[in-house]
């Protein structure tokens, strides 16, 4: 398998991907690809306080209300280092302005969290909707909800399959968004899909494959400028199903979801908690690279639906800053995520195991993904058995 890259591949008008394509189907002939249907059934054996209210102002002279505020003004210490008595008022103001004054001279003194606006630098980027871009993610933040599949399908839905199919179908499709280097959203994209499928269709083992494969097809049509074709999905799956099957799949999978396609991945919010972390702590590709394979190892990870897209990927964040000895959390992170570290706990723990286990791990794929120079070899990165629990404080 040639490793895909992290970014989203455009290829050019000039057909050179197709061409790469029909290379491999003619080399293809000595050496064929196991049919994945070998695999699934191997897998049987296996804030501080508010200030106080003073109350409400009555009517009295203005000059008393000036006089007195600035008398408290001077009498008072100030609650942050920097904060001091405001200055005298300008001649021509009223009462009103000196209540105003008295407010805003107690609010920087409440020692708000700093926080740096990592979308100032792309203010004259329409592409990067810097006016709205908060809302947007306030809105994906209610959409992973609404379209979050059952947690608990295996148990529930599912009568043929159990979680290990589920495992080794999603590493396989790690392989197959190497091979036609995919973007990596069409990977996560492809696994909300099979989960919101699964959660509501009992699925055969000999047909989960054709269910993984068809889901990121759409996933492919949806997120990538050149989608591979239907026979080069067929010809992954080493031609176990036919043009025809994988089609009425699609109508099946497409059906099944109410067309309802468009939804917020783990990779929509880590690429905005990336640049989050980035704008407080200088950081390289190391950690962007490091942040992606924690993040493609809960895919494989049936528990992991536990959690929430956004959740899972703060705490890729937090455990990749921490393997990497820099601040795991920063207030610049709480302001764009809404997590604090205690929310962070259970799931960056998680987080934390699959990567200890992955190195022993009977699905490789990702690992031998990122273990690449291509991605700085991060999945052959060490750390500690445990995350300290200062992190959560």
């Amino acid at each position: 398998m040639q490793h895909g890259s992290l970014a989203v591949h455009a290829y050019g008008g000039n057909g050179k991907r197709v061409s790469e394509r029909q290379e491999q189907v003619m080399e293809a002939g000595s050496k064929k690809r196991a049919a994945f249907e070998d695999i699934t059934n191997g897998a049987n054996a296996l804030c501080g306080p508010e200030l106080s209210n003073s109350g409400p102002v009555t009517s009295i002279s203005c000059g008393y209300v000036q006089q007195h505020v600035l008398q408290q003004q001077q009498q008072q210490q100030p609650y942050a280092q920097g904060c001091g008595p405001a200055a005298p008022f300008p001649a021509g103001f009223g009462c009103g302005y000196a209540v105003q004054q008295r407010a805003a001279a107690a609010a920087p003194c409440r020692q708000q969290p700093h926080f740096v606006d990592i979308d100032a630098e792309d203010e004259d980027d329409p592409m990067a909707c810097t006016t709205y871009v908060n809302e947007i993610f306030e809105y994906l933040r209610e959409s992973e909800m609404k379209r979050r599949p059952t947690t608990t399908y295996m148990e529930s839905v599912q009568s043929d399959i159990n979680p290990m199919m589920r495992s080794i179908l999603l590493d396989w499709l790690v392989e197959v968004g190497q091979e036609y280097r995919l973007n990596s959203d069409t990977l996560f994209l492809s696994a909300a899909y099979i989960d919101r499928y699964l959660s509501l269709v009992d699925v055969k083992r000999n047909r989960l494959q054709l269910v993984g494969v068809t889901a990121m097809l759409v996933a492919s049509k949806y997120e990538e400028i050149y989608a591979p074709q239907v026979e080069e999905f067929c010809y992954i799956t080493d031609n176990t199903y036919t043009r025809e099957q994988v089609l009425e799949m699609e109508r099946e999978l497409l059906r099944v979801l109410d067309f309802d396609l468009t939804q917020p991945t783990i990779k929509t919010f880590l690429r905005r908690y990336i640049k989050a972390a980035s704008g407080e702590i200088p950081l390289d590709v190391t950690f962007e690279f490091l942040c992606s394979y924690l993040a493609e190892l809960t895919l494989m990870d049936y528990p992991m639906l536990n959690y929430l897209p956004s959740t899972i990927a703060a705490s890729c964040v937090t455990v990749a800053l921490w393997m990497l000895n820099k601040p795991s959390w920063t207030p610049t992170l709480t302001h764009y995520s809404g997590y604090a570290p205690r929310d962070l706990r259970h799931c960056a723990q998680a987080v934390h195991q699959l990567f200890v286990q992955a190195k022993t791990s009977s699905l490789p794929a990702a690992r031998d993904k990122y273990a690449s120079p291509k991605f700085a070899a991060v999945s052959q990165m060490g750390c500690a058995d445990t995350l300290p629990d200062w992190m959560f404080v």
